[in-house]
């Protein structure tokens, strides 16, 4: 089972980056003006949730640890970041860097179960973000529940991740 421990400290800020990067990257590719704020919180509920959802991957409670008991952030929280002022396509190319460097991360230092959940948490958050509002139409009304941007990015991302 991993902890922080098991990894440097450039490997852990990844495994931080990753849940708020991938939701940050539907939410941005999916352009849903006033949803926007519903996609906000649910970026927040899913990767919190995580904490019931999980109760027994120590890497994702150990990840959750180091957000909540020891206030770490992702990188994407950050106002500094230069990600945040990338065109949509660009940052999520940058996501995606991220979630293949995680994924080789997972591959060589995390348990097969471990490493499984941990993808099924970042899907999930990906998938919830993607339906958490409509695209296209006016005011939250009419428009499409999951956009064709929305399901290229939740592709990629999966790719990236080695999803299947």
């Amino acid at each position: 089972m991993s902890n922080k421990n098991d990894y440097s400290a450039e490997e852990w800020q990844l495994l931080l980056d990753v849940p708020m990067m991938v939701g940050a990257a539907v939410m941005v590719i999916g352009k849903s003006g006033i949803g926007t704020i519903k996609e906000s919180f649910t970026i927040a509920q899913q990767t919190l949730g995580a904490i019931k959802t999980y109760p027994d991957n120590e890497l994702i409670q150990a990840v959750l640890a180091s957000r909540i008991k020891d206030k770490e952030k992702s990188s994407i929280e950050s106002f500094s970041n230069p990600m945040l002022k990338l065109p949509p396509g660009e940052f999520m190319d940058a996501v995606l860097e991220k979630c293949s460097a995680a994924n080789k991360v997972l591959a060589s230092q995390s348990n097969s179960a471990e490493t499984g959940e941990y993808k099924d948490w970042i899907k999930e958050i990906a998938d919830k973000v993607a339906h958490a509002a409509s695209e296209g139409g006016i005011l939250g009304f009419g428009g499409t529940q999951f956009s064709e941007n929305e399901k290229l990015a939740i592709n990629d991302i999966h790719a990236a991740l080695n999803i299947g």
